[in-house]
């Protein structure tokens, strides 16, 4: 309606011109000076620029990407911004929700354009839920898999309830953020023996800078992505499954070639994240470490050439070489177990060295239970936390 308005006033006015210019003719000049200049404003100033062009002058005046490595202790939450946009991966376990909510709010983020779930297990989306209550939210996505725990079940029972409807990942997908963009490169496969393989990997480049996003990929999924051929390559990695020994194989952190690598992991974890075989490959490669057990949360800024670390380089230590000795003196003091504590339930994890008691919060949902004699047997060493 305002640009129609417009058009018949500039015709109006080049009437009135016209008719200006035939009685004065020297003042023809004048009159046409003004009739170009009265069509620029209307037709200028009534049209808003297409979609994308304000995030595209954003660039161009130098508007940077961070990207926020967030400390949720042992699990996962990655904020990236650039300008008004924002995209919020992962978001730790539930007991970090407000810790979590009051860095985003202290970032300036009132809406996410984005928010991505890697895999169902709460040390990614336990916080998920809290997130969807408080924070206008775009699009979100998270892998195509059915309920596996209670935390993944809250979660969609949620989302249904608000009439959400996730987007399941897409290798080869891409999708923009401001003058950024993210592609998915993961995972591939419908089905998966391990929960940890259903994470979505994400390369978000920005300029001639890249980082790449792995969630709890193992090493299946790192092969199929080599297997498909993607460009892996980036600057930074952000190690699979918190540093673990089933993630980054060799061939894997050979594509991606990074200079830089964080590692989001919680101090004195059960785990022993990072593990050994990871940090000496690390070591070995020269590529600079960052974790969040030794420097809390990181930034990383990008100005589309370079990027920069809020902090300086971390260490290549593994908690092995910090807790052998204290395992070691522990179990000199514990008292041999007699035939009937042998006998008593305790819990062990998929893919973890140590068993807990049924209490504990290291213990996932999708735990099981064993004897004491049988964990001894099998190899497994007692929880740090919980003490069984």
């Amino acid at each position: 309606m305002a640009v129609t308005t417009g058009i018949i006033l500039v015709i109006l006015v080049g009437i009135i011109s016209t008719a200006y210019c035939i009685a004065r003719p020297e003042t023809y000049k004048r009159a046409a000076i003004s009739v170009t200049l009265i069509a620029i404003l209307l037709t200028g100033g009534c049209g808003g620029p297409a979609d994308g062009g304000g995030n595209n002058q954003q660039g161009q005046d130098g508007q940077q990407l961070e990207v926020h490595f967030i400390d949720v202790g042992q699990g996962d939450s990655i904020l990236v911004k650039n300008g008004s946009n924002a995209m919020l991966i992962d978001t730790g376990t539930n007991n970090n929700s407000i810790r979590l909510q009051k860095y985003i709010e202290q970032q300036g983020i009132k809406k996410l354009d984005y928010a991505i779930g890697t895999n169902p297990l709460k040390d990614h989306i336990g916080g998920m839920s809290d997130l969807i209550d408080n924070y206008d939210i775009s699009r979100i996505i998270l892998p195509q898999i059915n309920c596996i725990n209670s935390t993944h079940k809250d979660l969609q029972m949620n989302m249904l309830a608000k009439f959400i409807k996730p987007i399941y990942p897409e290798p080869g997908k891409i999708y923009p953020l401001g003058d950024a963009s993210f592609t998915i490169l993961a995972p591939s496969s419908n089905s998966y023996e391990a929960l940890a393989d259903y994470s979505i990997v994400i390369k978000l480049v920005y300029g001639q800078t890249s980082f790449l996003f792995t969630g709890d990929a193992g090493k299946i999924s790192e092969q199929e992505m080599l297997d498909r051929q993607f460009d892996l390559s980036a600057d930074v990695l952000k190690l699979g499954r918190h540093g673990s020994s089933s993630s980054t194989m060799d061939e894997f952190l050979q594509a991606v070639n990074p200079d830089s690598a964080v590692i989001s992991v919680g101090k004195d974890n059960p785990y022993l994240h990072p593990h050994m075989e990871t940090m000496l490959k690390l070591n070995e490669n020269n590529i600079a470490v960052y974790r969040t057990d030794e420097q809390s949360s990181i930034v990383a800024v990008s100005d589309g050439n370079n990027i920069t670390f809020c902090v300086e380089p971390g260490s290549y230590t593994w908690p092995e070489i910090m807790l052998n000795e204290t395992i070691r003196e522990g179990a000199a003091e514990q008292d041999v177990p007699d035939k009937e504590q042998l006998q008593k339930p305790v819990f062990v994890n998929e893919n973890n060295s140590r068993y807990h008691t049924a209490g504990c919060s290291f213990l996932e949902d999708k735990c099981v239970e064993i004897t004491l004699e049988e964990a001894i047997e099998a190899g497994y060493a007692p929880c740090l936390l919980c003490k069984p």
